[in-house]
């Protein structure tokens, strides 16, 4: 992939249930890897995605989730979906990447500025812009499984016990329903807990072990592979709201 230069983020960050929104000058991003759908804005260009070597430009461009990626924009509203959400099931993106014709960002916009961090005016607003079909149902053994996935105390065993599945069965399982490895989606909820701590106003390493990561470096490492740069770079300039 390209570089980019070193330019810094800043702008303001929410973290809420199934959702995350980052709304500001986008920055210097290495190529990475998270575990949400992804909906990037442009708000004063096209956007430029790299993936696989090659560059989709687009106003606005759909991330899958898991897709190995660099965005290169200016001011930009990038959304973060939970796999799992109604939004995400809705879009069904079949491509790692898709640049999508939309109208407007205003309307959104005005929600997610006035909202204040409100995730579900801010899923609702997200609703009316994508205006997107009903998603289908969410399984109910998933949807009896979700609220266990960020409990540390249910390992894979105990997990595929809950929907009466051989541990080798529910991570096939899992991944065709998720389209990522338990794993890694659990991993993600792990960076989740931590911003919302750091957003809390706890410091990097008390985020870190509250979240489940073994030190503030562990964090470190795995806030640069999901979201491609270290987190004091990300949050020097960003302002983080829970």
């Amino acid at each position: 992939m390209k570089t980019q230069g070193h330019i810094a983020w800043a702008g303001q960050a929410w973290i809420g249930p199934g959702i995350g929104l980052f709304l500001g000058q986008a920055g210097h991003n290495q190529a990475h890897r998270h575990m949400a759908v992804q909906l990037a804005i442009g708000l004063d260009a096209l956007l430029r995605v790299w993936a696989a070597d090659e560059a989709l430009c687009a106003p606005v461009v759909a991330i899958r989730a898991g897709t190995l990626h660099r965005i290169e924009a200016g001011r930009l509203l990038s959304v973060y979906l939970d796999p799992f959400c109604a939004e995400a099931r809705a879009l069904g993106l079949s491509e790692p990447l898709q640049g999508l014709e939309l109208g407007e960002p205003g309307p959104l916009l005005q929600a997610v500025q006035r909202g204040e961090g409100d995730a579900t005016a801010l899923r609702q607003a997200l609703g009316r812009y994508l205006q997107l079909p009903p998603a289908a149902p969410l399984d109910s053994r998933l949807a009896r499984l979700l609220p266990l996935l960020d409990d540390p105390d249910h390992d894979l065993r105990q997990l595929a016990q809950q929907v009466h599945l051989s541990p080798s069965r529910f991570s096939h399982w899992f991944s065709a329903s998720c389209g990522l490895p338990l794993r890694s989606y659990r991993k993600w909820h792990r960076l989740i807990r931590a911003l919302q701590a750091i957003a809390q106003g706890h410091n990097l390493t008390t985020a870190a072990h509250a979240a489940g990561f073994a030190d503030a470096a562990h964090f470190s490492r795995s806030f640069r592979s999901l979201l491609g740069l270290d987190p004091s770079s990300a949050l020097a300039r960003v302002q983080l709201r829970a």
